[in-house]
């Protein structure tokens, strides 16, 4: 009798067990199903294509940015909970909003209510010139991997103090009010950089994410590692 059931045993377990191919492809889709939710609520990568963030970003930087900061959205649609305002001085991703299949990153310098000017490459916001100290010179890669110099200048946005590019002339002028709901955006390279002077402003449902943290950049011109830019935070 004993031996019967212990054969039993050994017929049901062969029964319940499952193939390895099956055990591999659960795994994986496990595994598949783990980076999406990651990439679309938690954190996603990002490839610096153009200089219209130096030099804050160069091109060939990668960055990790955080899809939370700004509320959650549902992928495919405009639907967002847990929504939170942007701040300025942010370095944000966004849709593009003249090609929403296109990825665009820039830095908030306006939230709603602000009225942001623009003249003479200086920024006002609120009526308050934001003020510019001179570092010298900054020579970077382009996109094309041509070379390029501009004035290299710290620029105090209220509470947050970073860097920008700016040349003798100015590209766009202009004064702007900021809706309810919407952001401007500007490059820190002033005149080299398509944004909210040109094509106006972006609505919080097209904010993606946050960009925190550079890991890691590749200068196509020369063909080698930026290794000094490696884990440094976005500013």
């Amino acid at each position: 009798m004993s031996q019967t059931m212990s054969d039993l045993s050994k017929k049901m377990g062969d029964v319940s067990q499952k193939p390895a191919w099956r055990e591999w492809i659960e795994s994986l889709l496990v595994i598949l199903l783990l980076a999406m939710v990651i990439r679309s609520f938690v954190v996603a990568p990002f490839k610096i294509p153009s200089s219209s963030m130096v030099p804050t970003l160069e091109v060939g930087d990668y960055l990790f940015v955080t899809r939370y900061n700004y509320g959650l959205r549902i992928p495919f649609t405009d639907i967002q909970f847990a929504v939170n305002e942007a701040s300025r001085g942010d370095v944000a991703v966004f849709d593009y909003p003249e090609d929403r299949s296109k990825d665009y990153i820039k830095r908030i310098v306006g939230i709603p209510g602000d009225v942001i000017e623009y003249s003479d490459n200086k920024l006002s916001i609120n009526g308050q010139l934001m003020p510019l100290q001179a570092d010298g010179t900054h020579a970077y890669v382009m996109g094309d991997n041509s070379m390029d110099v501009s004035g290299l200048f710290t620029e105090q946005l209220f509470d947050v103090k970073h860097q920008v590019l700016r040349k003798e002339h100015t590209i766009r002028d202009g004064k702007w009010t900021v809706p309810k709901g919407y952001y401007f955006m500007l490059g820190d390279n002033r005149n080299n950089s398509r944004d909210s002077r040109f094509w106006g402003f972006v609505p919080q449902q097209y904010l993606v994410g946050k960009a925190v943290v550079i890991w890691w950049s590749w200068n196509d011109a020369s063909n080698d590692v930026r290794w000094e830019r490696l884990g440094s935070l976005v500013k």
